[in-house]
């Protein structure tokens, strides 16, 4: 299956042909976990803050992907 990724502001590093917020595809086996989708992008579990899939923010790791899904990654955000 392909799902579309978004990797915004430092997560971005992951794909460095990719700027932030850049839509890219990724194929996944049929069974594949949001999880799964991380560990297949190479980024430490602990660097990301929230995931959203199909504009739906997403608290379990575990959420099986489906062809198409839209899938978006954010790090912890500081600032002032």
């Amino acid at each position: 299956m392909r799902v579309e990724v978004r990797l915004f502001a430092t997560l971005a590093r992951h794909r460095p042909s990719t700027l932030a917020g850049s839509p890219f595809d990724v194929t996944l086996e049929e069974t594949a976990t949001l999880t799964d989708l991380v560990i297949r992008l190479g980024i430490p579990h602990a660097k990301i803050h929230l995931a959203m899939v199909d504009g739906r923010i997403v608290l379990d790791a575990d959420l099986a992907l489906s062809d198409g899904c839209r899938v978006g990654l954010f790090p912890p955000v500081g600032g002032g």
